[in-house]
């Protein structure tokens, strides 16, 4: 996420067992194999039958900073998203297919939902009871529990007016509307304001998106093209993401746009969605994604996604949605580059992709491991572009927010209680992540050496990729990878209550909380 925009500043069934020595009547080989059946797509089987009781799945994963996102009681496998808008954009309905393993006996279990109406759920094509609680809790109870261990699959239909983005609202999260645009803006919570979710990057899943909208507008979504159909005067397509996504990073796109396919290093398809009208004033800027792209390989390692590109939006703002990073059009003009440092904003959201996309937060507390890179490498690619000094930009953090980054709490440790009204939902974006997440970086590399640190680097985005992963993940790596304990140095700064001092540069004094 760009970090002006964020702080304001702008069933495969298991086969049927053979049974060997004894033989059995019929009657009783069928109720064996109805038995067998049932429990293979996770239904529960008859009483005479000794299971363990069921009990109800957790409300979330245990976050301490969003406790209500995402859910316990099983893991996310698959998930299929189908939206499908009516003719002008104003309402639409939507599918979530999702796929899940039990890693209990489920009596009920949540998706998190916040917002549309449900229509009907099913659990492994049986009808289901749900209800829908005011925190954003859509409980469903199936008609036979789910066994642990087995898959299950959910299907939650829901409809869902989307009204027009005004001033007062300019981009409220999740579905956003505006002219005949629709854009997608979900970090960190507006997936379940669209459809059912598990809505956590600690659950995130291979996906399918499929986008059905009136055939004279466009659409986009993560992931490849898979198939294109018209019906009427509506057109579906239908894109794969191969890779895990968390569900803050979908993008689901309509509007009149262009696509445009190029080809970016070592053969990477590049692609952008641009709005038609301005199709000639923005095409010149995308280079910037294949240069971004190249410089980070040079630091971090071979590209961790199938295909980059951007949504270039009418709507405006900026965010590393996965594979297909949101861009404002007005941004991405010659005159954007050039007023507004558009280069560096597209390097920032493109360094997203290892750090935040392949690698993503285990908790959200971990979420300075996303937007700390992100504005660390800005600060390396602006040495490289502008000559500044990688040092000079770390001491201006470092005296001019000192420890007034930390008044939401510690770098790695916010404290959900700071947030307050309206900006309750944009925790844990805040300054801690962002400049005071660069600045841990910069004094692990002052205490490492730049080769180390590199090769800390290399080695976190390529043991975690397509995975997630937490704090104490990174010290341990780090400290591995440096042979010596950098425990008590990266905790001082990430857990500490005050900005430690710089090593290496004992004249800096940081500013007052």
């Amino acid at each position: 996420m760009s970090q002006v925009r964020d702080l304001g500043v702008t069933f495969r069934a298991p086969a049927v067992p053979r049974f060997h020595g004894m033989w059995r009547s019929r009657r009783a080989l069928a109720g064996t194999v109805a038995l067998t059946t049932l429990a293979a797509v996770g239904l529960a089987v008859p009483s005479s039958a000794v299971q363990p009781p069921g009990k109800p799945g957790a409300i979330g994963v245990g976050d301490k900073v969003w406790p209500e996102l995402g859910n316990g009681g099983y893991d996310v496998l698959d998930q299929r998203l189908d939206l499908r808008f009516q003719k002008g954009l104003a309402a639409y309905t939507a599918t979530t297919t999702l796929t899940g393993r039990a890693t209990q006996y489920l009596s009920s279990f949540n998706l998190d939902l916040l917002g549309p109406t449900v229509t009907g759920v099913r659990v492994n094509g049986v009808p289901a009871t749900w209800k829908s609680t005011p925190q954003g809790e859509l409980v469903i109870t199936p008609a036979r529990a789910v066994r642990k261990h087995l898959r299950f699959v959910v299907r939650v239909d829901v409809r869902n007016k989307l009204p027009e983005a005004s001033e007062k609202d300019p981009f409220p999260p999740g579905l956003q509307r505006y002219n005949g645009w629709i854009q997608t803006v979900n970090q960190p919570s507006g997936a379940r304001r669209i459809l059912a979710v598990s809505d956590h990057p600690a659950q995130k899943a291979p996906a399918t998106f499929s986008v059905t909208a009136p055939s004279q507008l466009n659409s986009i979504a993560n992931g490849k093209l898979i198939s294109v159909r018209k019906s009427g005067d509506a057109t579906t397509r239908v894109f794969r993401e191969s890779r895990k996504i968390a569900t803050e990073l979908m993008q689901f796109g309509v509007g009149p746009f262009t696509v445009l396919h190029r080809t970016g290093p070592h053969g990477l398809p590049l692609r952008y969605a641009v709005p038609t009208a301005q199709l000639k004033e923005i095409e010149p800027q995308l280079i910037s994604f294949d240069q971004s792209v190249r410089f980070l390989e040079k630091r971090l390692g071979r590209f961790p996604g199938a295909e980059a590109g951007s949504y270039v939006s009418a709507l405006g703002g900026e965010l590393e949605t996965q594979g297909l990073t949101l861009m404002s059009a007005d941004a991405m003009t010659k005159e954007g580059f050039e007023n507004n440092g558009t280069a560096g904003v597209v390097l920032h959201e493109v360094s997203h992709e290892w750090f935040g996309n392949s690698v993503s937060p285990r908790r959200w507390a971990d979420v300075w491991l996303n937007e700390g890179h992100a504005v660390f490498y800005t600060n390396v690619w602006s040495a490289t572009q502008h000559g500044w000094s990688v040092a000079k930009s770390m001491r201006n953090s470092y005296e001019e927010y000192g420890n007034k980054l930390l008044v939401n709490g510690p770098i790695a440790k916010p404290d959900p209680s700071t947030w307050k009204g309206e900006s309750a939902t944009l925790r844990p974006y805040a300054s801690a992540a962002y400049e005071g997440g660069a600045l841990t970086l910069y004094a692990l590399q002052q205490t490492v050496g730049a080769k180390t640190f590199e090769a800390i680097e290399r080695a976190w985005v390529r043991r975690y990729a397509n995975s997630t992963a937490g704090t104490e993940d990174f010290i341990a790596l780090a400290s591995k990878i440096a042979h010596q304990d950098l425990g008590p140095l990266l905790r001082s700064w990430l857990y500490g209550k005050t900005l430690p001092a710089m090593p290496g540069h004992p004249d800096w004094k940081a500013g007052p909380a």
